[in-house]
């Protein structure tokens, strides 16, 4: 069975989607750590990222899912990259990789034979729409920017004590217009998709309504 969670970034979809998998005892499957490995190798060739376009041509790479000890690691050409994943580099640079269709075909042909083994709750910006346009449950999560950009606010401020609220609401902008405008599936709502606004709501509201509608 497939659960289909999308939405714009930082929406807080990943971590809803991790606990309704625990929930369900499905496994969480994040297609956003995909395109950051794969973003995290072009990086360690030396490719200039800035200048992908969606037809481009790119260099020849393998992708690997494995689902270990409850945690999904994805390796591209070997190597695990998870360690980087978070990087504002990497979160900065992501949403132009992702509009490769190169890119996208090794990425959603990954993720559909990951599928085909395990019943699983996936969070992303095409999932329901594209990738897996038949889930038997999909979900759209929405939450304002001045929301999202305070959540990711506190997150990155651990991390990077000079980032500041304007420079996280500005990449979370530039990221919308990016995924909302790409040529090959962008984000929209899935035909289907039952849409809840997270903006005022928790993590564990948020998951008891998705579980209200989900019964297994």
């Amino acid at each position: 069975m497939i659960i289909s969670i999308d939405g714009p970034a930082g929406s807080g979809k990943s971590t809803v989607a991790e606990e309704v998998s625990k929930k369900l005892n499905f496994i969480h499957f994040n297609s956003g750590t995909l395109y950051r490995a794969v973003c995290c190798y072009l990086l360690d060739i030396n490719f200039d990222i800035n200048q992908i376009k969606p037809d481009d041509q790119m260099p020849h790479f393998t992708l690997k899912i494995e689902y270990k000890n409850n945690q999904q690691i994805v390796l591209v050409n070997g190597k695990d990259y998870s360690a980087r994943f978070r990087d504002n580099l990497i979160s900065i640079l992501c949403p132009i990789v992702s509009t490769n269709k190169f890119v996208r075909a090794v990425v959603d042909k990954a993720q559909r034979n990951f599928a085909k083994k395990h019943n699983l709750v996936v969070d992303g910006r095409d999932i329901g729409s594209f990738v897996f346009p038949n889930a038997e449950f999909k979900f759209y999560l929405d939450c304002s920017l001045n929301e999202r950009a305070l959540r990711r606010f506190k997150e990155e401020k651990l991390k990077n004590p000079n980032i500041t609220l304007k420079e996280i609401k500005a990449q979370l902008k530039a990221r919308d217009e990016i995924d909302k405008h790409k040529l090959y599936a962008p984000l929209v709502v899935p035909n289907g998709a039952v849409i809840i606004d997270s903006t005022n709501l928790t993590i564990a509201q948020v998951v008891k309504k998705i579980l209200q509608i989900v019964k297994i």
